[in-house]
């Protein structure tokens, strides 16, 4: 780091040491090593204050770090997550906006449907009356569209595809509010769940995929073209080395 500083410059100039974010991070990495030097031995001598200070060694797991930027593919990775994250959150507030447009749809839908009557027999069961006149527990599901929070966990559930299948059949199931649920009730309740699969699930998080893509390209371009431009630099400077070599004039050595 020292060398660096010393050869380039710390902050004044193009190609300054705090120019470049892999510098701050490698300054940022030297830093904390030597902190954690000062606090050993501090530590060491009877300072148990400064023990506290340890906890620092956990920056230590960032070493690893360094070596991205001595690797063009893994540094082309880090640079394009990096820039990805901009438009990355665009992606996430349209997601979230179908989110709340589809957990209003929800609540407005299946409020207080999702209720059941748990018990030994239930087919006589047609409402909240008679499941408690048979002593029987009138709940609700787990994942339910009671309130908007409620909506918003259910819509979650469905986009991670991870039990969306039982969320979808009790929404077909649902007769009325307080009322028990009939198998395939309203099958027309399908287009919901379809529909949210379909715009979030598959359309909007695909688009994080293509915008990862779009990113990576944009990099490798903007890397190839540098690496490029260095190369031409570098025989630019070999030809003209040459050039000077060829015109240095040659001393006559006298008799």
């Amino acid at each position: 780091m020292t060398l660096k500083v010393v050869s380039l410059g710390l902050y004044f100039g193009d190609q300054a040491y705090l120019r470049s974010s892999w510098n701050i991070l490698d300054g940022f990495l030297v830093f904390v090593s030597l902190i954690d030097i000062v606090v050993s031995v501090a530590s060491a001598g009877g300072a148990k204050i400064l023990g506290v200070l340890r906890v620092l060694r956990l920056l230590r797991t960032l070493r690893p770090l360094r070596v991205i930027s001595r690797a063009p593919g893994l540094k082309l990775v880090v640079e394009t997550l990096i820039s990805s994250l901009k438009p990355i959150g665009n992606i996430v507030l349209i997601c979230c906006a179908f989110f709340i447009i589809f957990g209003i749809l929800g609540v407005q839908l299946f409020k207080g449907k999702f209720f059941y009557c748990l018990g030994v027999d239930v087919r006589n069961v047609t409402n909240r009356s008679d499941c408690e006149a048979a002593n029987y527990k009138w709940v609700h599901h787990k994942y339910n569209f009671d309130n908007l929070g409620q909506a918003l966990m259910s819509l979650f559930v469905l986009a991670s595809k991870d039990g969306w299948v039982n969320i979808m059949y009790n929404g077909l199931d649902a007769v009325a509010v307080d009322k028990q649920p009939i198998t395939n009730h309203n099958p027309w309740m399908l287009l919901y769940f379809i529909s949210f699969l379909l715009i979030v699930s598959f359309f909007v998080l695909n688009m994080f995929v293509g915008v990862v893509v779009e990113n990576f390209h944009k990099c490798r371009q903007h890397q190839e073209a540098e690496e490029a431009r260095r190369r031409e630099e570098k025989r630019l400077r070999r030809l003209e080395k040459k050039r000077r070599s060829k015109k240095k004039p040659k001393c006559s050595v006298g008799s």
